[in-house]
């Protein structure tokens, strides 16, 4: 994939997806939400990740944060891996921590070397 790869980010807000449609507008790749926080799954994680395997996509994950001490960032990446885990032989691109305004709002003001040090 080169720079130029057009790609979407998608999560249960998108709906249904149509992924031929998807694969024949010319998106190369996908980063798929598969859910946040300790316990939470995005409901459309499995049918999105795989509708974009059936049409033959590049796949990249994303895990929404939500943590206030590292045991809550060991519990989130450990619900990542759980919700993934069947697919990680089809997922060929990144799994990346998300965090978000509304995570700073859920940590109450923890440092952003704190915040990076937990991500890193």
């Amino acid at each position: 994939m080169n720079n130029g790869a057009k790609g979407i980010d998608v999560s249960n807000y998108q709906g249904n997806i149509d992924w031929n449609k998807v694969k024949a507008d010319g998106v190369e790749f996908v980063i798929i939400r598969a859910g946040w926080g300790k316990s939470g799954r995005d409901p459309k994680f499995k049918e999105y990740i795989e509708g974009a395997i059936k049409v033959g996509l590049n796949i990249g994950i994303y895990w929404f944060l939500y943590a206030k001490n590292e045991n809550d960032i060991v519990g989130n990446a450990n619900s990542c891996i759980s919700v993934i885990g069947a697919y990680k032989d089809k997922i060929n691109l990144k799994v990346w921590a998300d965090w978000e305004y509304d995570s700073d709002n859920y940590c109450s003001g923890l440092s952003k070397d704190t915040r990076t040090k937990w991500i890193a």
